[in-house]
């Protein structure tokens, strides 16, 4: 995951103080308490260390699609646009050719 959605680990709690239990902040933690400040919830809090033990920079994305930015995701979309689209609105335009034919077609005398 290249960044953190704040929505993902519940609400933010207004009485929540991540440097509560801050004798548990490693030295690797003490160097990034500005970013260990940010969490909102436990969740969040978890979250970060996970992130800094790893080695990774604390991202916060927004709400919204940013996991259409990953490879495979574009990479799925490319296709659809570049192989069904196109043959989606072949079958649509032939469909709507069909329905204006048929209104066209003169009206049989009755006989």
């Amino acid at each position: 995951m290249l960044c953190l959605y704040a929505a993902d680990y519940g609400p933010p709690e207004p009485s929540f103080d991540p440097f509560v239990d801050a004798g548990t902040l490693s030295a690797l933690q003490q160097a990034h308490r500005a970013e260990i400040a940010a969490a909102r919830n436990p969740g969040q809090l978890e979250a970060i260390k996970r992130k800094i033990a790893k080695g990774e920079q604390v991202v916060w994305c927004d709400q919204g699609y940013g996991w259409t930015h990953d490879a495979p995701i574009e990479g799925f979309f490319s296709v659809v646009t570049a192989l069904v689209l196109p043959y989606a609105l072949f079958k649509l335009l032939r469909r709507f050719g069909r329905v204006v034919r048929r209104g066209r077609r003169p009206a049989r005398a009755a006989g």
